[in-house]
């Protein structure tokens, strides 16, 4: 679900929205995405929702629409700090996307109860903070979600 092209580095955003918008637009340019607006509309809803600034700068936008083709976890670092409305009140460095067609079951709840099990733990948020390759960022993500 996570390969070396849904990796997104030093991405330039200067808004919650934005960051969203080029995330999904990056997915769609892969392929995994036939609706980039019903997409966004769909992460922004669920944002509405509660917040998914997990804390620690980290957060885990997802979405569920007939706008995704195939379930799709994507991870950007941002250029610099954006507010998310994160529950420790800081802004947000490193997100996790999970974006999911309407049709999907239960596979994006557990693939977010795992990155949340993972975030938890301080090393796995550093490794992926001093990580600067695509490569070792997706080898590492793979290892500790498999």
């Amino acid at each position: 679900m996570l390969e070396v092209q849904n990796i997104l580095l030093d991405l330039h955003a200067d808004s919650q929205e934005r960051v969203i918008r080029a995330i999904v637009e990056r997915a769609s340019e892969i392929g995994k995405i036939n609706d980039i607006e019903k997409t966004i509309q769909a992460v922004l809803d669920r944002e509405q929702e509660s917040t998914t600034g997990f804390g620690k700068g980290v957060a885990i936008p997802h979405g569920k629409t007939d706008g995704v083709k195939e379930p799709v976890l994507m991870f950007a670092k941002l250029a610099s700090a954006v507010e998310w409305k994160s529950l420790d009140d800081q802004p947000v460095d490193m997100l996790f996307m999970i974006l999911v067609p309407d049709t999907a079951q239960s596979e994006h709840l557990q693939i977010l109860a795992k990155l949340a099990r993972r975030l938890m733990h301080q090393d796995f948020v550093d490794h992926l903070r001093d990580a600067n390759s695509a490569e070792s960022i997706t080898s590492y993500i793979q290892e500790q979600l498999a």
